[in-house]
């Protein structure tokens, strides 16, 4: 991927104006996200491009909202004043003093014209942290009683009706439209996501890109509605071609664990447009470790800690790759590197309690993984690696709980499926448990360790010829796994077909199996006498 220099500029131009956008709207992750790719970009010729700070900071708004903003300024100064100091409510009260319909037909909707779309967006926002606050507080301790999907945001009703009063009345109005940026759809599909009326929240997440494609959160929000790779294809066509567009698609096809050598190609591409950024940098070696290409994975991180040792943002990925390498040193470095970074992120939480597990320390783990959900809720990673944990302490209900917890934040995390198909097959219910498996086999088809248990647990219910055709995809799955591991493994799954064919009472061809079996190894020793 090429870029003349006019584009170049124009680029940079546009992340500029989104890091100061986002930060407007107190979108601070979304900031910090553009500001990075910004900083990404190579240096030459930069100092040629240089926008004037009135381009920057002036993007292009029709007359009457600019007319509203600048009105409201010492206001939205205020509010923003209250959100940087976590006073959400205080920051909604400012310009929604009251939730009621009487406030709605004044205040709200392009008619009345009181609030401009940049400030109704923060208060609007600013409630629905407010709300989450208070969700959060209402659940209490991790896994207890209250700890379920039966809590929910008390503000979301208010801040739906606000937003469909508000978006119905601005789509009637073709001039009001045409002038959108997009912010309120994003939000009005968070709240609809929330809801879980995913397909309603696409259709205005998709709106909102399509209006203002820099705001990342947007495109993150639409990754997690994604269901599967047919599903991304249908989204990705209602898209607008555009870098961003691009970036989301390498994205969430890590997130589906749709990854090939294109997926790194593709990763390539974009970091010749941004050559020195981390994120893309960290989604390649994430890639690889979706490819369980382990030891390129932990190069590729530890490269990008050594280009910044205090971006903790991939530090779960990591720890988890080093935690299957058996890296304990390793693992202890980035732990204690955490620490003295930041001791209160949940990424350092987890690559502690990684740290704990992998020392075969179970409880100190479980303490360190719940410490990361208290700081954030809706940490995938956090819940699932907690579920593994409480199945090695037997504790498997609450296994069970947590990996409900994972899949509700994050459906394509394979191993919180996975987790739960071993869970049920401890409380010997075979059919929960083969349905979690299937589950986890759609996100990774080629995964031969699942294919594996499926086979396994198949056999156990003595369902022996579907358990065959499950040791034979895995079969066919081992071949394109690590060429130091694949024989002995295809030598255990050869010898567990011809012991499957004989359970069912078929030896002829367990006998063939057998025999594939002895060659197999056979040719690994001889390979390994050779060497």
């Amino acid at each position: 991927m090429s870029l003349s220099k006019a584009q170049f500029a124009e680029l940079r131009l546009s992340l500029q104006q989104a890091v100061l956008s986002c930060s407007q709207r107190c979108l601070y992750q979304s900031s910090k996200w553009v500001a990075a790719l910004l900083t990404a970009l190579p240096e030459n010729g930069a100092a040629d491009e240089v926008s004037s700070l009135e381009h920057v900071c002036s993007p292009f708004i029709d007359a009457l909202q600019l007319q509203l903003e600048q009105n409201e300024f010492p206001k939205y100064l205020l509010a923003k004043s209250f959100f940087d100091c976590r006073e959400f409510q205080r920051c909604a009260a400012v310009f929604l003093p009251q939730q009621s319909n009487g406030l709605l037909n004044s205040q709200q909707g392009p008619a009345s014209d009181k609030i401009s779309r940049k400030a109704l967006f923060l208060a609007l926002y600013a409630l629905m942290i407010a709300g989450e606050k208070q969700k959060a507080e209402q659940q209490g301790q991790i896994l207890g009683k209250d700890d379920n999907e039966a809590t929910v945001n008390q503000q979301l009703a208010d801040i739906k009706s606000i937003l469909r009063t508000f978006l119905s009345e601005e789509y009637e109005d073709v001039t009001e439209h045409d002038s959108s940026q997009g912010w309120l759809e994003y939000l009005y599909g968070q709240v609809l996501a929330k809801e879980k009326l995913d397909d309603l929240a696409i259709s205005w997440l998709v709106r909102s890109v399509s209006l203002y494609p820099w705001n990342w959160g947007t495109w993150q929000a639409l990754s997690g509605l994604v269901r599967n790779a047919q599903h991304l294809i249908w989204v990705q066509t209602q898209l607008k071609p555009s870098i961003m567009a691009f970036i989301f698609s390498v994205y969430c096809r890590l997130e589906l664990h749709q990854v090939n050598p294109t997926l790194i190609s593709e990763i390539s591409q974009l970091q010749s447009v941004f050559p020195n950024s981390l994120f893309l940098e960290s989604q390649r070696a994430l890639a690889f470790y979706r490819m369980k290409d382990l030891h390129e994975a932990s190069s590729l991180f530890s490269k990008v800690l050594v280009s910044d040792p205090r971006h903790l943002d991939f530090l779960d990925h990591y720890s988890n790759v080093l935690y299957n390498l058996g890296s304990h040193d390793r693992l202890a470095f980035i732990a204690q590197l955490a620490s003295n970074v930041d001791r209160y992120r949940p990424e350092t939480c987890l690559v502690i309690g990684n740290y704990h597990s992998l020392s075969s320390r179970p409880e100190e783990a479980i303490t360190c993984f719940r410490r990361a959900l208290v700081l954030d809720r809706s940490f995938s990673a956090a819940w699932t690696l907690l579920g593994h944990e409480y199945l090695k302490v037997h504790n498997t209900h609450a296994a069970v709980e947590s990996y409900r917890h994972a899949i509700t934040n994050a459906r394509h995390d394979y191993r919180a499926l996975f987790g739960l198909g071993q869970a049920y097959e401890v409380l010997e219910m075979p059919t929960l448990s083969l349905h979690y498996y299937l589950r986890a086999t759609e996100i990774r088809p080629r995964d031969t360790d699942l294919w594996q248990a499926v086979s396994a647990l198949l056999a156990s219910m003595s369902r022996f010829v579907e358990a065959i055709k499950a040791l034979k995809r895995a079969l066919a799955c081992s071949a394109s796994d690590d060429e130091k591991v694949t024989k002995g493994r295809r030598v255990e799954l050869l010898f567990r077909l011809a012991t499957l064919y004989d359970e069912a009472m078929d030896r002829k061809v367990a006998i063939q199996y057998l025999e594939l079996c002895l060659d197999e190894a056979w040719e690994g020793d001889t390979s390994s006498s050779s060497a």
